[in-house]
Order: structure tokens, then C-alpha cells, then sequence
């Protein structure tokens, strides 16, 4: 893929040199120039912690201020990194943007402890110092370079855009996004980029390109430029395999091509105009269109009004009824106002026994409402896959302890409330004491019985009342364990997912590394990279190229030529006779001026015969064969070849670590997670 990088100097070629590791073409066109103020100078004096929201801010910062302890809070990982490199060893990050280094500020930091001083360019982004001057603390701004905006863009990135040459552009701040917006418009390129892919470090970012017309607009999940990497690499691949004849196309159109959106998936919804004409259709009959009108309603107004009327006068007619009932649920002031229309006094006869149900009635009804809450709260809850913990586990399991726990304690009560109905039945049955009781005592027995009648019925409906709580506690009860076997299968499928995306990155890895060994020059960058990204399982491959991959190994050309020549030096050694006297001397010296070998004869184990099934392998550019036909050779023949073979085994160690790489991160591969 060819980008155009908008960063400014030295960041700009830096991730140059980044994206040529990772298989890319770049080109430079940086939005802004950075230049650092003379004669500034930093004053620390009763400064707690220096702010820094750049990488150009910390290598101004190295210019500016010689002590290194200081403690400097930066924006992100890539300004942490910018101030390690100055030589500052107290410094902590934040999560890449102004609102995450604030907050890092305020729970790191004490408003009494000293004032703080934000280091920044004659431009920033956000009201840092705002945040933390809200937050009660002092906060300086120190500005010890000039961020200057480019004028215009160079007639060769004109050129390369308007050709087609350019496929992506990154953008790392909404400064750097606003000034290419300006300067494409002022260049004519607008149309020319309905091909190009935006990558944005940040949504702020992409709202300054919003009003350019891209192919797509991708923003990295996190502020960072590992995030913003890991989205380009992804991208790329998506769309090498959808160049590939035969491949699914699973990447997303953009909104404006396709009319979807990547909350919608991969449907569009029609709009009405269009699925009303689909709809009619011609009646052959009478060649009228059908379908394509429909009547219209007539009005129900009458009908809604008789049915209010039926409505209140049922309501009005059970009242009596319902009051009963509802009364518990009422606010004070309301059931006092209700009794003295509709409802009855209670008497002093009533016994404590009712205050003792409806207490029991509130508290299960409290607790049940609690529970249902938090069991509402957890299923509203959004369900992410960074939000998906050991500690939902946790709260799911307790949940379901808590129900379990309920359900007992329904049980129980429902057993002593048989109990007291029993105990009332009872009473209700018993006959008087007195042999001849007094009118006001019958009259007492009578109330005190029809103050029990009504005590029985309410315990029944409670009973009911408690039996569908019950039914409703069991209903919740399957509903979370339906949810706790989604959580575990949507934690499944973001381990299988992070497991792809991890044979990616090594498998794109190992690509880089086979391109740069396949010339003789050194590959440390392309090892670096394996390893950057592998685990312990490649250590000992990895091991066994550290060494050949700071001077190189020689390419197969140069081996297949190498060989040639030495090879009739290799059989001649072979024939010589032995130097020991001086007639052999002699005939050393005689035989040593005609060089000659048999290339015809391949069978046997003389050196004619192993060099020519050796330089046979060689032409079929099977290296491990040759290499096990030349180590065959001993003696002088053996000390000739020598060198070639120390230089054929560096080659073949390359070949198979390689191959090795390539068959584990292949062997290690997972299913891909289906596609919504």
C-alpha cells in the first residue's frame, strides 16, 4: 500500500522507515514545520510535575531544561517515549488524549503540593490548563516552540494523488487534519480522493477530514500509534484478500458507495418510495394496478369513547373490591383521603396479627423489587468485550446465590403462613368459654370472626400473590443463566479473535523477514520484528538466526556460482598423489597443471561422483541435498569444499528456521470469528 504521511520532521520519517518494515510505500508531505524558540528556558522552581502533550514539546523540553528527575506526565505513550530518549526518568503516561492526562493529573497530584506547567507549541489542543485550574490547581503554560503550517502541498504529492498512486493518508492531530483539508481544496484534489483511505488517530481527528469525500475514514480504538498500526495492517490484509479471485469481499463498503453503515452490517433498508413499487402489481384481469393504494381507516373516535366510559364505570363498580388490595401500596396522605370515600375504619378488635403479614408482605415485596432492579441493571448493562471480566463472573454467580436465597426464604414464609392460618382456623372454629355469653360479648365473637374472614382472605391472596414471585424469581433465575452462557461464549470468541489477530501480525512478521534474507545483506530489522511480536515457542528458531542476521547469509545465485568454481579444484584434490617424498612431490607438481573431472558418472562414492550429484542438486536448487552429498567428501577433497559448505549451512539454517516459523504460526492458527 502507498501512504502519505502528514507528520512533521523528525516523526514523519521516522514512521517511514516503520511502514517500509511493515511492506509499505510512503511518501512525506508533512502539514507543519517545527521550530524550536531560542534562548527559552524552563523555571522548576516549586513545581511539582511538568505537563507535556507532545513529542516536539519533549524534545523541546530537552533543549530547554537540564535536570532529568523531574517528574513530567505526558499525553502518551509516544511523548513518554520522545522523553525517555531526552534522557527524563520519571515520567508516566496517560491514555493519548488531554481529558485522560488530566484526570492521571488530578489522581496523581496535590493542588497544595506545587503549581504545575504545561509544556506546549504556539498551537494546542484542548483546555488542559482549564481542566486543572477547575480542579483547584495552578497551572502555567510555557510555549518553547512554533508549530508552522504549511503553505502548500508539493507538486510531486499532487502528482501521486491525482494519478491514483495514493492509497491511504495518516493523520495523528485534528491541527494536521484541518491544514490538508485546506490545502487539498486550494489543489483541486478533493474528487481524487473518493479512492483514498483516511487513517485517524483520533475521532477528533476525523471530524477536521469529515467534509472531504474519502473512500472510508477508519479511526483507531485507542489514541496511540501501535492502535492506528494494528488498524492499517488490518485494512491492508482485508483488502488483499479481496483482491484475490474466488475470496468473500468482508470488509465494508463506505456509507456514501453503499448506502450502509457499520452499525447496520451488511443490509441495507430500502427506503418506502422504493418498496411501495416493488409492491404493486397488475391485476391481468382488468389491467388496473394492485396493491400500490390501500383504503383508509375510518375513524374510531366513537368507539375509543364508549370504551373509556365501560372502562371507569368497571373500575368504579370494583372498587370496593380492589381498595383492599391496593391500600398497602398507597401514600398516606392518598389512602386517608381514599378510606373516607371507599374504605373501612379498622376496629379495635383487629388483632396484631394483620401489621404482622403486612409487614412480612412489605419486606418480601422490598426485597424482591431490590433484586429485581439489580437483575434489570445487569441485563441493560452494554456488552462489550472489554467489559467482560472475571469479576462479571463473579457478580452473576452471586446474583444467582441471592436468588436461590430468596426462593428459600418464599418457602419459608409460605410455611409459617399456613401455619398462622391454621392457628386462626383454630380460633375461628373454637367454641366460647362462657355458657351464656353477653349480647356485647356475641357481639364482640361476631366481629372478632368477621375480622378473621377477612384476615384469611388476605393471607390466601398473599399466598397467591407469593406463589407468581416465586414463578417470576424462577423466570429471572433461567434469564441470567441464559446471560452468563452468552458472556462465557462472547469471551470465547474475543480469545479466538485476539488469537487470529496475533498469527496475523506474525505471519505479516515472518513475510518481511523471508523478503530481506533473500539477498545476502544483513535482516536484523526484519528479526527485530519477529521477535517484537512472537512468543517463547519461536525462541530457539530465532536464536539460530541472531547471529547470521547481523552479517547476512549468502543467496543461492552466488552458491550455485561459488561451487562452480571450486568443483574441478575439489575432484583434482582428490587424485593427487601424496607430497610426502620427492618423486611424490614431483608427481604432484606434473598432475597438478591438468585439471579434469567426469561429469557423466554419478554413481559411486568418489569425488567425481559426489561433486557432480552435488552441482545436479545445486541446479535443482536443492541445497540440503547438496550439502549432505558434500559432506560425504574426506581428505583433501574435504578441506577444499570446506569453506563452500560453512557458507552453505549459513544459507540452510536461514532456509529452514524460516520454513520452521512459517509451519508453527500456520499450526497455531484458530477459527475466524463469524461476521455479523
Amino acid at each position: 500500500m502507498t501512504i502519505l504521511i502528514t507528520r512533521p520532521e523528525p516523526d514523519g520519517s521516522r514512521l517511514a522507515r516503520i511502514l517500509k518494515k511493515m511492506g509499505h510505500e510512503s511518501h512525506l508531505a508533512p502539514m507543519m514545520v517545527i521550530e524550536n524558540l531560542p534562548n527559552k528556558t524552563v523555571d522548576v522552581d516549586r513545581v511539582q510535575a511538568l505537563l507535556v502533550t507532545s513529542a516536539n514539546g519533549a524534545r523541546a523540553l530537552g533543549q530547554a531544561l537540564k535536570p532529568r528527575d523531574i517528574p513530567v506526565f505526558a499525553v502518551g505513550e509516544a511523548t513518554a517515549e520522545a522523553l525517555h530518549n531526552e534522557g527524563f526518568s520519571n515520567v508516566k503516561a496517560a491514555g493519548g488524549d488531554v481529558t485522560t492526562l488530566a484526570e492521571k493529573v488530578k489522581s496523581a497530584c496535590d493542588p497544595k503540593a506545587g503549581k504545575l506547567v504545561h509544556i506546549a507549541g504556539s498551537h494546542v489542543a484542548g483546555d488542559l490548563s482549564g481542566l486543572l485550574t477547575d480542579a483547584g490547581f495552578q497551572c502555567d503554560r510555557i510555549v518553547l516552540y512554533e508549530a508552522k503550517a504549511a503553505t502548500s502541498l508539493d507538486p510531486k504529492v499532487i502528482k501521486e494523488i491525482k494519478d491514483g498512486n495514493i492509497e491511504a493518508v495518516l493523520f495523528y492531530s485534528p491541527r494536521t487534519g484541518a491544514i490538508f483539508a485546506d490545502l487539498a481544496k486550494s489543489a483541486e484534489l478533493v474528487p481524487h480522493l473518493a479512492s483514498v483511505t483516511a487513517f485517524c488517530l483520533s475521532r477528533a481527528v476525523a471530524d477536521k477530514i469529515s467534509n472531504l469525500k474519502w473512500q472510508s475514514v477508519e479511526v483507531a480504538t485507542e489514541p496511540s500509534q501501535e492502535n492506528l498500526l494494528a488498524l492499517l495492517a488490518a485494512v491492508s490484509q482485508s483488502r488483499q484478500q479481496e483482491d484475490k479471485p474466488g475470496k468473500p469481499r468482508e470488509r465494508e463498503m463506505s456509507d456514501k458507495e453503499s448506502g450502509k453503515s457499520k452499525v447496520e452490517g451488511k443490509t441495507a433498508v430500502p427506503s418506502v418510495g422504493a418498496e411501495d413499487k416493488s409492491s404493486a402489481s397488475t391485476d391481468p384481469a382488468d389491467g388496473k394496478a394492485s396493491g400500490s393504494e390501500t383504503a383508509k381507516p375510518k375513524s374510531r373516535a366513537g368507539l375509543v369513547l364508549v370504551a373509556l366510559v365501560v372502562v371507569f364505570c368497571l373500575g368504579l363498580a370494583a372498587w370496593p373490591l380492589l381498595y383492599p388490595r391496593l391500600a398497602p401500596y398507597l401514600p398516606a396522605e392518598s389512602a386517608a383521603i381514599i378510606a373516607g370515600q371507599f374504605g373501612t375504619q379498622e376496629t379495635a378488635e383487629t388483632p396484631d396479627m394483620t401489621a404482622a403479614i403486612k409487614g412480612v408482605e412489605t419486606a418480601l415485596k422490598s426485597d424482591y423489587a431490590t433484586l429485581s432492579d439489580r437483575i434489570q441493571k445487569l441485563e441493560d448493562r452494554p456488552d462489550t468485550a472489554s467489559g467482560v471480566t472475571a469479576t462479571d463472573d463473579g457478580r452473576i454467580s452471586d446474583l444467582s446465590s441471592q436468588l436461590e436465597a430468596q426462593e428459600q426464604k418464599l418457602t419459608t414464609v409460605l410455611q409459617e403462613l399456613s401455619e398462622q392460618k391454621e392457628a386462626i382456623s383454630g380460633i375461628e372454629n373454637a367454641e366460647p368459654a362462657t355458657a351464656a355469653p353477653s349480647p356485647e360479648v356475641q357481639n364482640q365473637i361476631v366481629d372478632l370472626k368477621t375480622t378473621l374472614l377477612d384476615l384469611k382472605t388476605q393471607i390466601s391472596n398473599l399466598q397467591s400473590d407469593l406463589a407468581n414471585e416465586r414463578e417470576e424469581v424462577k423466570a429471572q433465575s433461567t434469564q441470567i443463566s441464559s446471560l452468563e452462557t452468552a458472556l462465557k461464549s462472547e469471551i470465547a470468541d474475543k480469545s479466538k479473535e485476539a488469537a487470529e489477530n496475533q498469527r496475523t501480525l506474525m505471519l505479516l512478521a515472518i513475510g518481511q523477514l523471508q523478503r530481506e534474507t533473500r539477498s545476502d545483506e544483513p535482516f536484523e530489522n526484519g528479526l527485530q520484528q519477529v521477535s517484537a511480536v512472537s512468543g517463547d515457542k519461536f525462541a530457539d528458531a530465532i536464536d539460530k538466526l541472531k547471529p547470521i542476521a547481523e552479517v547476512g547469509a549468502p543467496t543461492m545465485t552466488s552458491l550455485q556460482k561459488d561451487f562452480t568454481a571450486i568443483a574441478t579444484d575439489i575432484s583434482q584434490s582428490a587424485r593427487l598423489p601424496s607430497e610426502e617424498t620427492w618423486y611424490g612431490q614431483a608427481l604432484h607438481r606434473i598432475a597438478s597443471a591438468v585439471k579434469f573431472r567426469r561429469v557423466d558418472e554419478m554413481d559411486g562414492d568418489d569425488a567425481d561422483a559426489v561433486v557432480a550429484r552435488a552441482e545436479q542438486a545445486l541446479n535443482d536448487n536443492d541445497l540440503d541435498q547438496a550439502v549432505a552429498e558434500i559432506e560425504k567428501l574426506s581428505g583433501p577433497a574435504a578441506e577444499v569444499a570446506s569453506r563452500w559448505l560453512e557458507k552453505a549451512k549459513t544459507r540452510l539454517t536461514v532456509e529452514q528456521s524460516i520454513a520452521g516459523l512459517l509451519q508453527e504460526a500456520t499450526a497455531t492458527a484458530v477459527a475466524a470469528p463469524a461476521s455479523n
